[in-house]
């Protein structure tokens, strides 16, 4: 797997260095990807615009309680006491109204007391395509250790056009 994950971050450097397209956003992405859970036409429990920073197990058990996503249920199951002692999660519920996106948290950034993440939607559509639009809901779960996001106690999410 690590093999396959170099392959591909060469390959978006080697492409982004052969279309003249700026990399600097895609690199801040690479030090948070494996820590990214993506649920793509999410429309469970949590409303749209959610954003939440989750400290404990107890906050993360309140928030999906109602959840009827099974495969949300597994992932969040996987979370223990244990797991909060040194980390937290951040918790996103986006829409999107185009057909089809692909979601991508290209940075994350603590500032100011707030967490600045960057999510950059790509359409899987070609343009010109009968495809109908629709409302989209994606869930974003990312991990990440408290002493990253000391003293945030916001979360501000941008939603950025692809760069290239």
């Amino acid at each position: 797997m690590k093999i396959f994950t170099k392959f591909i971050c060469l390959s978006i450097v080697a492409v982004s260095l052969l279309t003249g397209c700026d990399i600097e956003n895609r690199c801040s992405c690479i030090e948070i990807e494996n820590n990214v859970k993506y649920f793509e036409n999410y429309h469970y429990n949590l409303e749209e615009n959610t954003k939440e920073i989750v400290d404990s197990l107890e906050e993360l058990r309140d928030l999906f309680h109602n959840e009827d996503s099974q495969d949300v249920k597994k992932y969040i199951n996987k979370f223990d006491d244990e797991f909060f002692i040194d980390n937290s999660l951040v918790i996103i519920v986006l829409s999107a109204s185009h057909p089809r996106h692909k979601v991508t948290v290209t940075s994350f950034e603590p500032k100011n007391n707030k967490l600045r993440i960057t999510v950059e939607l790509r359409s899987n559509v070609p343009p010109f395509s009968s495809v109908e639009t629709v409302i989209e809901f994606h869930l974003i779960i990312i991990e990440t250790t408290k002493k990253e996001i000391k003293d945030c106690t916001d979360v501000e999410v941008t939603i950025a056009e692809p760069s290239c």
